[in-house]
């Protein structure tokens, strides 16, 4: 499929051709992305899948490019940025924005959904304004592709994806910020806990991929820029279109997405830098086995050879975070793999007493010892 396709003049008198509004080819194309919308992919997670979903992202797009033959509308366009999204990441990303950059830079006069008779420019264009914005739609646009997007698929660690680098960047108080309202304590603590070792995860995978793959990390940070430039350019290719009163079209959600992706990208290059991958000479690192399995990047290329592979992590651990940290992976690692262990569960009571102190700890493992550990000791529980 050629980028080229969705930028050439379809004919002379006519540079934008039909309206596609009423084509049927259009509207199978949209109940075909239907597998990919966000309650679809949550059935798949809930099914324990990934929220991957199987779709031959090219063949779609050799039928979006086939359609544009017949009419250049930006609601096919915007289909097509997500279908690049799939099919190549924050690459695809960046190309499916300039797409619609250079088309609404060349093709504003006539591009589908025609402008209106309005008393402002911003009305008469309100109909594609609304189409762009389907870019930030959660459930059926970029936005919400691209929190499922496998970005990096270190061995070991399972895929991570645009929604797990952007949630990266939050800390444990931001989060809770953001958090549902009205959720009780249990619920907002278990909340914050899934997003603690989601972001354990994540960082894990931003140094490993950092100090293993480097170019690879850098590749995706420069796909990532890519794709920030290209929202922005395409933003300044509409000001002049709609922009009224000082007020333009924004993308800001998914500006927020690339921001908060970029945040965890740069976190995890810097910790790497000042964190050695390797433990000192003569300390061999232990390492997490890989999966069975090869994860495949946003291409559906496998992100390398076959056979067993594994993440060095740091040959020691120095601070309390670091155990739990480590035990986030345990609990991560057999939640996805074995999710009937029990080990899980284990894991997670022996993270709750990291930061206790002795007596603690001995309250918790052994309470019906306590009292008489306390008279031998000759420690005595205050009164309250």
């Amino acid at each position: 499929m050629e980028i080229a396709a969705f930028i050439a003049a379809i004919d002379p008198a006519s540079p934008s051709g039909a309206d596609l509004r009423n084509d049927a080819r259009f509207h199978a194309l949209e109940n075909r992305l239907e597998a990919a919308s966000r309650p679809a992919r949550l059935r798949l997670i809930e099914g324990g899948g990934t929220g991957a979903v199987d779709l031959n992202w090219s063949e779609l797009l050799d039928d979006a490019a086939a359609l544009a033959q017949s009419g250049r509308d930006l609601r096919l366009l915007v289909i097509v940025a997500r279908l690049l999204t799939n099919d190549r990441g924050l690459a695809g990303l960046g190309e499916g924005l300039d797409l619609l950059t250079q088309n609404v830079t060349q093709f504003w006069d006539s591009l589908h959904p025609a402008l209106r008779d309005a008393p402002s420019k911003r009305e008469a264009a309100l109909r594609r304004i609304n189409a762009l914005y389907q870019l930030e739609n959660p459930d059926g646009g970029v936005l919400g592709d691209l929190e499922f997007t496998t970005l990096l698929a270190p061995r070991g660690l399972g895929p991570v994806t645009g929604g797990d680098l952007a949630a990266g960047a939050l800390t444990r108080n931001a989060y809770s910020v953001e958090a549902p309202k009205g959720l009780g304590e249990k619920e907002l603590a278990a909340l914050l806990d899934k997003h603690e070792a989601r972001l354990n995860r994540v960082t894990v995978a931003c140094r490993a991929t950092a100090a293993e793959r480097p170019d690879e990390m850098a590749t995706l940070k420069a796909d990532l820029d890519a794709a920030r430039t290209g929202l922005t350019a395409l933003e300044t290719a509409l000001a002049p279109h709609v922009t009224e009163n000082g007020v333009a079209v924004r993308f800001d959600s998914l500006a927020k997405m690339l921001t908060r992706i970029g945040q965890t990208l740069d976190a995890g290059g810097d910790t790497v830098a000042a964190t050695p991958a390797m433990p000192p000479t003569g300390m061999e690192a232990p390492a997490m086995s890989a999966d069975p399995a090869p994860l495949r990047a946003p291409n559906g290329a496998a992100p390398g050879p076959a056979g067993h592979q594994s993440v060095a992590l740091p040959g020691q651990l120095h601070t309390r975070r670091d155990v739990e940290r480590c035990l986030d992976l345990v609990i991560d690692f057999y939640e996805r793999t074995e999710p009937s262990s029990p080990i899980p569960h284990l894991a997670r009571r022996m993270r709750k007493m990291v930061p206790m102190n002795f007596m603690q700890l001995m309250e918790e493992i052994a309470p019906s010892g306590l009292k008489e550990f306390r008279g031998v000791a000759g420690v005595f529980e205050e009164k309250k």
